[in-house]
């Protein structure tokens, strides 16, 4: 009986995860805005339903539970936009 040898034809190199080290995240979990902002979930919903942060809810059809996903992008300008405003009014 012969044996065959598996010849590799490839001519790259076989696809590996990369480092997201230093890579910031677009979006993040309730506990994510609170390690990273400091801002509680109960507050952290408060500026959802005032639409003063952005976020959605991902869950399957017909489940009762999911993820909440939060626009960090948008916790940090709703940051700077409060440091602006307290800003102009110490100048006024």
């Amino acid at each position: 009986m012969a044996t065959s040898k598996l010849v590799s034809t490839t001519t790259t190199a076989p696809v590996r995860a990369g480092d997201a080290n230093g890579v910031a995240p677009e979006f993040g979990r309730l506990r994510d805005v609170e390690r990273i902002f400091g801002i509680k979930r109960g507050t952290a919903y408060t500026l959802l339903r005032d639409g003063k942060i952005k976020g959605c809810l991902l869950r399957v059809r017909g489940q009762k539970s999911g993820v909440r996903l939060i626009d960090l992008a948008s916790v940090g300008a709703f940051i700077r936009a409060q440091m602006e405003s307290e800003e102009q009014g110490r100048e006024a």
